[in-house]
């Protein structure tokens, strides 16, 4: 089965945006690099952080409810989709930016 979270993941981190909020089914949400993920067998991992628990939760990906990417610190997320967008766009062969 095709697992749609981890391909859009995928490539969010090939397009240069590997940091994500990952929304989980008890509601919670986890910001995660793409460098902390692992295979387990065939499954995607995500090694989360849980401060409140004091544990490093290990999710499958394709048990997330929706993935995001948190606009930087001081800049409106509506303002922010453009870029996200502009940096999601094919680009032309030799084309840098």
């Amino acid at each position: 089965m095709n697992d749609l979270i981890t391909e859009i993941w995928s490539g969010l981190n090939d397009a240069g945006l590997p940091e994500v909020m990952l929304y989980l089914p008890d509601g919670a949400a986890y910001r995660c690099h793409w460098d902390d993920t692992t295979l387990i067998g065939t499954t995607r991992v995500a090694l989360l952080a849980d401060q409140d628990r004091k544990i490093v939760r290990i999710v499958p990906v394709h048990q997330c409810q929706g993935i995001g990417i948190a606009s930087p610190k001081g800049t409106d997320p509506a303002g922010y989709r453009a870029t996200v967008k502009a940096q999601l766009e094919p680009r032309a062969p030799g084309q840098t930016s």
